[in-house]
């Protein structure tokens, strides 16, 4: 670990634990997605109480993922993100424990995602006090990239462990053990050299009265609420699609892999899109793409089509969240980061969660006598498409307005130089 008269500087050690508690943001509670239809034959006649095991600890972060943030930056985001790692782990691998508690399985994943809310809303904070400029922006594709090859290795695994038995998948929790003893070893609150320290007393005084753009965050807030919502319909629906097409659940996880994977390879590429183009342009593209992913399913439901959807929802899903982690990236401070990133939680999982109160209504609307056994899904996943679609076409004609305006303050601007 590099130090210098006690100032910490993040090492590459630091940079890998960052990544690797990332991993756990966006399928931590559904890393035990391909085993839902094992989960389900455990706990006759109570389906929909099952469905909760996926998406109650996303409810959990939505509840106290702001407050969390708050004591972040009240206590300090390394202890809060230390804690948080520790009770993903326990309560996480509680759930092999669970055969035939129904309560006591939903009480161990509310629990989960309490670590889950603590786990998301202090690495983002942590990179933006770590890193700035590029080096920020290249970190947070990074990020990104992590968090969809996290999709890619919890499900696949989660997947081939439920080859076993059904509770087989919550040994992946363990996962947290060795990420939790590397964030220990590598990770400390941010410090700041002597020589910048009045630097930073100006740049904090000027925070007291730079207010954050909210509009900006509120619009950040609802697309990535939107976006978890069409990201989750896949876990949640698409393993009891694939198996009626006769896939295994060993397969079915590899398959979800292939969206994380294609989220991964895109976030990577994102520093050099944003490069040339906007990130809301590129955001609008995202919902885009998902939405034509979601809906193609329609024209021919087969197997080669649904990986054809896991990977362009994938794509778009790797354009969608690193546009908006940078946009709120740029508008915290260090009084702020908790909270902003703790809002920015919040929404990710309530979405997340909402994908439950979203599905079923939308799946008993085209539900209809005589109609093919999984006809309501592919009809679900065309109507939420079309709504992408729409969705990222108004983003994307709202951004020319936006950066017009930006390019004329800044003309303006010089013109008075």
């Amino acid at each position: 670990m590099q130090r210098e008269k006690g100032v910490f500087k993040p090492t590459k050690l630091t940079l890998v634990a960052i990544l690797l508690s990332s991993m756990l943001i966006l399928m931590g509670g559904a890393a035990v997605a391909p085993a839902l239809p094992l989960i389900e034959a455990n706990f006759p006649g109570q389906e929909s109480l099952v469905s909760l095991i996926i998406t109650l600890p996303s409810l959990a972060v939505a509840v106290v993922g702001y407050a969390i943030g708050v004591l972040a930056d009240r206590l300090g985001k390394v202890r809060v993100l230390l804690t948080a790692l520790a009770i993903f782990t326990v309560f996480g691998f509680a759930g092999y424990f669970m055969e035939g508690n129904i309560w006591m399985m939903l009480a161990v994943r509310f629990i989960l995602g309490i670590g889950i809310a603590g786990i998301t809303s202090t690495v983002t904070a942590l990179i933006a006090e770590y890193y700035g400029g590029i080096q920020r922006v290249k970190v947070l594709s990074y990020q990104s990239a992590a968090m969809g090859i996290g999709v890619l290795i919890l499900e696949f695994v989660g997947g081939t462990l439920a080859e076993f038995s059904w509770n087989a998948p919550f040994l992946i929790y363990l996962i947290g053990v060795p990420i939790l003893i590397m964030a220990i070893v590598s990770l400390r609150e941010p410090t700041v050299s002597e020589h910048d320290r009045e630097k930073i007393a100006e740049i904090v005084a000027h925070e007291k009265f730079r207010k954050a753009n909210y509009r900006l965050v509120a619009l950040c807030y609802v697309s990535i609420f939107f976006c978890m919502i069409l990201v989750f319909l896949l876990p949640t629906t698409i393993p009891t699609v694939l198996t009626e097409l006769g896939v295994s659940s060993s397969i079915v996880g590899l398959f979800l892999g292939f969206h994380g994977v294609a989220n991964a390879v895109f976030s990577i590429m994102y520093r050099r899109i944003t490069a040339r183009v906007p990130p809301f342009r590129i955001l609008g593209t995202g919902f885009v793409l998902m939405g034509v992913g979601l809906a193609v399913l329609i024209l021919y439901p087969c197997v080669p089509l649904a990986i054809i959807t896991l990977i362009v929802t994938g794509i778009g899903v790797g354009m969608i969240v690193p546009s908006l982690v940078n946009t709120l990236a740029a508008e915290v401070t260090g009084s702020n980061s908790g909270k902003i990133m703790g809002g920015y939680g919040t929404c990710l999982n309530f979405g997340q969660f909402a994908i439950s109160l979203v599905s079923v209504p939308i799946l008993a609307m085209f539900t209809l006598p005589g109609g093919g056994a999984n006809d309501p899904y592919y009809m679900m996943y065309c109507l939420l498409g079309v709504i992408a679609i729409v969705y990222g076409l108004v983003i994307a004609a709202w951004s020319l307005r936006y950066y017009r305006r930006l390019q004329q303050e800044r003309d303006a601007a010089r013109a008075t130089v």
